[in-house]
């Protein structure tokens, strides 16, 4: 088999399936966006590549997993309104074949890309690992070695990177992959296709992200590779304390940190302190380059980086924790029983051999849970992982961590519920009639909560109280589950509260099933892959509007709580 440096994923001989049961098995637990079921307005096919699965979507295109005449990759589609642009068309070009003169060291190369016609693309490997900035937020910071495999494995991809004359920009932990053999840095110079040649962005705006951008850019000058430089100096500090030195809830609160603070190196490795302290320099020129800090972390002159990065290694049981099962999504079938058709069939089976279990309203004993049965799997209608603002979903105030309704800024959505208030709801910006058969999923923080927080499917005929009709699926923060119905007549509890097993309030997955049919709905709640609640609603009648599914918060003991979402999704059942 080839083996690639630093990260050393196969590609050569892995078939997809393999691949993606080596993420399932490895990666799903630790953030890596899920591989999802095709839309139909996805493609399923882009030259010699066969689109298994979508990966993710992004402010700049859409990335799918495929697989190629080598193996597995990933293929970021630009999306259609920069494609557009005769002056993007031209930047992305000159930095697609700047971005090929990169060398593999610790980095995910540019394989392949379509530079003209529609839709423009570009191909590089597929790492089977998850980003360092959800390994932060779900599993806390790095230690022991896999810190300094960290520190030398993203020096040694920016020599890398920087030798090929290109500069990366937007360094930071959502832009670093792990796995087994080593941290690869993505996204390396392609964002720049947005700059127009004065170096600020086609809308004016600052590229990159604000607690890792270097004082310089914030004052107007265009970036270098010193600015990336300054950027791995905040990615270490995040990796051992949790956040960038100067972590911000507003970009004015970054801009002026960036520019006038000296950081907070006390959480640092003192053996790494003053390496990272020189690339946090506020003068550019003072800071160390990119060979010099490979140097200086592996203590020998003019190291040799290939040599490094086959030497490179991370601990992935150590950073990520036991593994959790995954969904293994099966290759593309031929044409005779195309893959997304079976897929619907395969869940379709399933949830019809629910439904039959769910006839009968299940009685629940308070601290134990349901049988466990895995959630049922179907077409994925909508999905967002808040990693872009501005995507409908609402907005009240400024976006930040400490928004009252609002995107964290850091790929998560989140709510407060304030000492006034009892509740708050956020209804996902869905422009689609929604089938009779849902699941609803999404991942919940809940460690700044003393709350319920969950999802709720309306069914209401209008807005008029009288007509009111919806149900309420959610967690507290002490670990028991409920489904609650609300109505004319106010609020319900379907089920008693239900202890859930192996609780963590920092991260709980949690899906939700609403099925109307012939007057009645048929209600079911997850935790993880536990069933922890069930109900059959023989009495709702009044559930004909049209169905709208969101994120609901309530406060408890009279005090303000916060929750925090991630990775919400709508699934088709039937």
């Amino acid at each position: 088999m080839a083996r690639l440096e630093c990260d050393a994923f196969v590609v050569s001989e892995t078939t997809l399936g393999d691949a993606i049961s080596l993420v399932s098995a490895i990666v799903m637990p630790t953030g890596v966006p899920t591989a999802v079921a095709l839309d139909p307005g996805d493609p399923t096919e882009l030259g010699p590549y066969r689109i298994a699965s979508r990966l993710g979507r992004g402010g700049m295109g859409t990335v799918y997993l495929a697989e190629g005449p080598s193996g597995p990759v990933a293929i970021k589609v630009i999306n259609p309104h920069f494609a557009n642009d005769p002056e993007f068309r031209r930047r992305f070009r000159r930095e697609v074949e700047a971005a090929r003169r990169v060398r593999r060291f610790c980095t995910a190369p540019v394989l392949d890309a379509r530079l003209d016609g529609e839709p423009l693309w570009i191909v590089t490997e597929y790492v089977a690992g998850p980003d360092l900035g959800r390994v932060l937020r779900e599993n806390g910071p790095l230690t022991g070695s896999n810190i300094e495999a960290l520190a030398v494995g993203v020096a040694t991809a920016l020599t890398a990177i920087h030798d090929a004359g290109v500069v990366h920009r937007d360094l930071k932990p959502g832009n670093v992959l792990l796995s087994p053999l080593g941290p690869r840095v993505i996204d390396f110079g392609i964002a720049r296709a947005l700059d127009s040649e004065d170096g600020q962005t086609s809308t004016g705006r600052i590229l990159g992200t604000p607690d890792y951008i270097a004082p310089e850019v914030f004052t107007g000058r265009q970036a270098g590779p010193e600015a990336d430089i300054f950027a791995w100096g905040c990615v270490m500090v995040a990796a051992m304390t949790g956040a960038s030195p100067f972590a911000s809830k507003t970009i004015e609160q970054a801009f002026y940190r960036v520019v006038n603070e000296t950081p907070d190196l006390s959480g640092v490795d003192p053996s790494l302190r003053p390496i990272i302290a020189a690339a946090l320099e506020k003068d550019p020129a003072k800071r160390p380059t990119a060979q010099q800090l490979l140097d200086a972390l592996v203590r020998r002159p003019h190291a040799d980086r290939a040599e490094v990065a086959g030497t490179v290694r991370l601990d992935l049981a150590a950073i990520t924790g036991p593994t959790l099962p995954g969904t293994r999504i099966a290759p593309r079938q031929p044409e005779k029983a195309p893959w997304r058709r079976r897929l619907m069939d395969a869940a379709m089976g399933a949830g019809a051999a629910l439904l039959a279990v769910g006839l009968v309203a299940t009685a629940v004993s308070v601290g134990r849970a349901l049988a466990s049965s895995a959630p049922p799997e179907g077409e994925v209608l909508y999905q967002e992982n808040f990693a872009q603002e501005k995507t409908g979903w609402p907005e009240d105030g400024f976006a930040g961590v400490e928004a009252g309704r609002n995107y964290t800024g850091d790929g998560r959505y989140t709510m407060r519920v304030d000492t006034f208030e009892d509740t708050k709801w956020a209804k996902a910006p869905v422009n689609a009639v929604l089938p009779d058969d849902v699941l609803v999923s999404v991942k919940l923080d809940m460690s700044k909560a003393a709350s319920w927080s969950g999802v709720y499917c309306n069914y209401s005929k209008s807005d008029q109280d009288r007509d009111r009709l919806f149900y309420v699926l959610a967690v507290n923060d002490t670990g028991h589950a409920k489904i609650v119905r609300v109505d004319a007549d106010g609020w319900r509890d379907l089920t008693p509260d239900v202890e859930v097993p192996e609780f963590q309030r920092s991260n709980v997955q949690l899906r939700a099933r609403c099925a109307r049919s012939g007057g009645e709905m048929h209600l079911q709640l997850w935790a993880g892959d536990e069933l922890v609640a069930e109900y059959v609603d023989t009495e709702a009648e009044k559930a004909v509007g049209k169905p709208s599914l969101g994120l609901y918060l309530e406060a408890v003991r009279g005090s303000e709580t916060r929750a925090y979402y991630d990775d919400f999704s709508i699934t088709r059942l039937a």
